[in-house]
């Protein structure tokens, strides 16, 4: 099984229809929550997946005939704020049924022993997601089409069923799609969507050597043994610049939420300016992590032009290395639990083996040489001088060179 992501393009209709049918599986998940937890903690037996269908389907009725009484004599407005613009009958009923499922699974693999106890879901969490039934969508070269977006058969109505995707002839056409879904993150809207191993990309894979690799991680770059230097990602020059923008949008934020603090009428409102501060602090969010993964790709990538059969990386100890607050922030941005989950995710691939040096293994202090160890090392202290064999050698070099030659 492959799973293709691909951004969505969709015009203000299109967007305005995709966000009504999440929230309303929103809804629907809530709904069921309540009735599961309420027999959970009533020590009651949990109904069967068929019982609690048939019940939601009851509650549907229910919920539509209030949201109509409740939408008498309120504008456009407030019906919009209040999330009572769409019935379940609008949505796609595949939908709703899927995260019944979901719900309703979720207790069971808690039940199990499997997972955490499942939690409500909000309006305002990002990302949200639906279901669209693979039978039902269908794709072009640069459109997909998504089930029920306009309830109408009129023929120039059921266009903006059709979406744009971002890239051209990406998805595989006339083949079995599984589980596809379309998400939302605050920013952008995504499809996922699963078709068999025939259908997934060819590239060809580098041969991999019998070579073993030494990283050494620091703040400023990631080091190999192989003599190459990679900048970190706390030096990139357009992270850099989009963190001052964050840091300013959260002095914005935090002066209004003062503001308003002692004022009981504006305590729970939000004005046009806070919703908009709050939407672009969501985009520098994305934009670093979306800078942060580029970099670590590129990284990557260029370790596995030549993929070596053995890499060994330190483990740091994160949390006292955070203590120091001179460094606490730029280890904070660094990201290194990322990028060591990344480069064992491209390991399966090349079927290279990771080790994890000792936490304690003096891979810093010790010459590469000789093996001498120096009982202190300052942090300031960027090239080491072996005081036994007399070597002279960068120290983070020195260390990825004494990851190397590791053994357990």
């Amino acid at each position: 099984m492959y799973t293709y992501k691909i951004m969505l393009r969709p015009n203000n209709k299109q967007k305005t229809r995709i966000k009504l049918t999440i929230n309303k599986c929103v809804e629907a998940h809530n709904i069921i929550y309540d009735i599961l937890d309420n027999c959970l903690k009533n020590k009651t037996k949990i109904p069967s997946l068929l019982e609690i269908r048939k019940e939601f389907t009851l509650i549907k009725g229910i919920k539509d005939k209030e949201v109509l009484n409740q939408r008498l004599g309120l504008t456009n407005k407030e019906i919009r704020e209040k999330h009572l613009d769409t019935l379940f009958y609008d949505v796609s009923n595949d939908s709703l049924k899927q995260e019944v499922k979901d719900t309703y699974k979720s207790f069971v693999t808690f039940l199990k022993k499997n997972s955490k106890y499942p939690k409500k879901k909000k309006y305002s969490n990002y990302p949200k997601s639906m279901y669209v039934d693979p039978y039902k969508i269908r794709f072009t070269n640069n459109k997909v089409k998504l089930e029920k977006l306009v309830n109408t058969k009129k023929q120039n109505r059921q266009v903006l069923n059709w979406i744009k995707l971002s890239e051209k002839d990406r998805i595989p056409l006339n083949c079995k799609y599984y589980n596809p879904r379309v998400s939302f993150d605050g920013e952008n809207f995504w499809l996922t969507v699963g078709v068999e191993d025939a259908y997934r990309p060819k590239k060809k894979l580098n041969k991999v050597t019998n070579d073993t690799l030494g990283i050494d991680m620091n703040i400023k770059e990631i080091v190999t043994s192989n003599k190459i230097h990679y900048q970190n990602v706390n030096k990139d020059k357009k992270i850099k610049k989009e963190i001052k923008k964050l840091k300013r949008i959260q002095r914005s934020l935090s002066r209004k939420y003062e503001a308003n603090k002692n004022i009981e009428e504006r305590k729970n409102k939000k004005s046009k300016n806070f919703i908009k501060n709050l939407n672009s602090l969501r985009k520098r969010y994305k934009r670093i992590n979306n800078l942060k993964d580029d970099r670590f790709t590129k990284i990557i990538e260029d370790i596995y032009l030549r993929p070596p059969k053995k890499i060994v990386i330190e483990d740091l100890d994160i949390d006292s290395m955070r203590k120091n607050k001179q460094i606490s922030s730029y280890i904070q941005i660094s990201s290194f639990r990322k990028f060591y989950n990344r480069l064992k995710d491209k390991a399966i691939k090349y079927k290279t083996e990771i080790i994890t040096a000792d936490r304690y293994y003096p891979s810093s202090k010790m010459c590469s040489c000789c093996g001498n160890i120096k009982k202190t090392l300052l942090l300031s202290e960027r090239t080491y001088k072996c005081d036994l064999c007399g070597l002279t050698i960068n120290r983070d070099y020195n260390a990825s060179i004494n990851l190397k030659n590791y053994r357990k």
